[in-house]
C-alpha cells in the first residue's frame, strides 16, 4: 500500500492520470490513450527537470551578480518556480491544476462567463505559483488545494473575458479567445491605445534598423 500511495502521489503520475481521464472521456483509441498519457508524464518530467536546472543555475548566477555589481535582488524565472514548487509542493500543485480545470468548467457551465482556458503550460505555471504563494502564506493539505483550485479556476474563466472585447476587434468574431494570465495588462494596453493610438497605423509598418531586427524575432 505504501508503494501504491507513493507511486500515485508523484506529480507526474497525477498529471498523467488527468490526461488519461481526458482521453478516455473523449473516447480516443487505446493507442492514443497510451501514447497521450505517456507523453504527458514524460513532458512533465522534462519540464520539471528543466526547472531544476534553471533553479540551480540561478543559485550560482544570483550571488555572482550581487558580487560583481554590488546590488541585491532576484532573477525572475517562472521555470525555476516550477522546479522549486514541484520539489516542495508537487502533489498539491498537480491537484490544484486538476481541480482548477474543473472549477473553470463549472464556472463556464453555470455562469455567463463562457470561457474554457486551454493553455496548458500557463495552467501549470499558475498552479505552481499558487501552490508556492499559498504554501508560504500558511495553507496546507486540503485547504491549500481547495483555495488554489478555486483561484486558478476563477482566473482561467475571467482572464479571457477581460481581453475578449479587444480580441474581438482583431479577429472580428468570438470564435476564439486568448488563454493567457497576463490578460489584464493586454486589456490595459488596448484601452490606452484607444486613447492615443491610430488604427490606420500598425507596428508591422515600423521601419526598424537592420541591426535591431532581432527584436522582431519572438524567440529572442
Amino acid at each position: 500500500m505504501n508503494f501504491i500511495y507513493s507511486f500515485f502521489n508523484q506529480p507526474a503520475i497525477i498529471i498523467g492520470l488527468i490526461a488519461f481521464i481526458g482521453l478516455v472521456a473523449l473516447k480516443k483509441p487505446v493507442t492514443k490513450i497510451i501514447t497521450g498519457t505517456g507523453k504527458t508524464v514524460i513532458g512533465f518530467l522534462i519540464l520539471s527537470s528543466g526547472g531544476d536546472i534553471i533553479s540551480g543555475a540561478l543559485e550560482t548566477l544570483g550571488p555572482a551578480f550581487e558580487d560583481a555589481f554590488n546590488v541585491q535582488g532576484v532573477i525572475p524565472a517562472n521555470e525555476a518556480v516550477i522546479g522549486i514548487a514541484e520539489n516542495l509542493l508537487g502533489t498539491e500543485m498537480s491537484l490544484i491544476m486538476a481541480f482548477g480545470f474543473i472549477v473553470n468548467i463549472l464556472i463556464a457551465r453555470l455562469t455567463n462567463i463562457k470561457y474554457i482556458f486551454l493553455s496548458g503550460h500557463h495552467i501549470l505555471f499558475m498552479s505552481a505559483l499558487l501552490a508556492a504563494v499559498l504554501g508560504t502564506a500558511g495553507f496546507s493539505g486540503v485547504e491549500l488545494v481547495a483555495v488554489g483550485a478555486f483561484l486558478l479556476g476563477s482566473f482561467m474563466a475571467i482572464s479571457p473575458a477581460i481581453v475578449q472585447p479587444f480580441y474581438r476587434n482583431v479577429t472580428g468574431n468570438d470564435n476564439i479567445a486568448m488563454g493567457h494570465f497576463n490578460a489584464a495588462n493586454y486589456a490595459l494596453s488596448g484601452w490606452i491605445s484607444k486613447l492615443v493610438g491610430n488604427k490606420e497605423k500598425s507596428t508591422e509598418d515600423l521601419k526598424i534598423p537592420e541591426g535591431l531586427g532581432f527584436f522582431r524575432d519572438n524567440t529572442t
